[in-house]
């Protein structure tokens, strides 16, 4: 291995992805799609969730609004992206009904393009996003030519941060653990939508507690 390719194992991920932001954000200036490589400024913030069935492959998600405040649920984007030929398919209405999303559409440009509007600049969370991003990146690099450029946070990530603050020793938890231990219901669940609804309540509490404990 060499010594730049070790470096970037150990260190991250991080620095590719941001190279990638960076050329992306070059190649789309001027573009429609400019605007989703600028820095945001507002108060709001985008939690996420996905469902992938690669053998399909299809890709259910739901992308939710929310501020300190509020989470906007009733505005929220909930779809099963598919190619066209499995639009029909009984695996497709079976993958869409586990997972409740009431629409099921093509993976097409411009659905893609609706997405990412959808989310906007905004910054995205949700429970971890390291490894649930993987699918949706490469769909927007497919249909669109680059991966989602928006400030990411796994919630996964800050539990684990918060537990180890408090002395309690790591362990791998579910979302659902992460819930019931931070005295979060979630609404509505198992849907696909109550995740990322859970997702932005889970993170309110850990900002909220981190901001008490500073």
């Amino acid at each position: 291995m060499r010594l730049t390719d070790r470096h970037f194992t150990v260190f991250g991920h991080s620095l590719r992805t941001l190279f990638k932001r960076e050329s992306d954000r070059r190649r789309f200036a001027g573009s429609s799609f400019e605007w989703l490589f600028h820095p945001y400024l507002g108060e709001e913030l985008v939690a996420l969730a996905f469902r992938f069935a690669p053998a399909d492959p299809m890709l259910s998600v739901a992308a939710v609004v929310f501020n300190e405040r509020r989470v906007h649920t009733r505005s929220a984007w909930v779809a099963t992206l598919a190619d066209e030929p499995l639009l029909q398919s009984r695996a497709l209405r079976r993958h869409s009904a586990r997972h409740q999303t009431p629409s099921q559409i093509v993976a097409t440009a411009d659905h893609i393009a609706a997405l990412a509007e959808f989310i906007g600049n905004r910054p995205v969370v949700g429970w971890g996003l390291d490894r649930a991003l993987c699918p949706i990146n490469r769909l927007f690099n497919e249909r669109l030519g680059f991966e989602l450029p928006n400030a990411q946070v796994d919630i996964e990530r800050l539990y684990q941060r918060k537990q180890k603050r408090a002395r309690i020793e790591a362990q791998t938890a579910s979302l659902m653990e992460a819930l019931t231990q931070s005295r979060l219901a979630a609404p509505g669940w198992p849907s696909l939508l109550s995740e990322a609804s859970a997702c932005a309540l889970l993170y309110m509490r850990l900002k909220r507690d981190a901001a008490l404990e500073a």
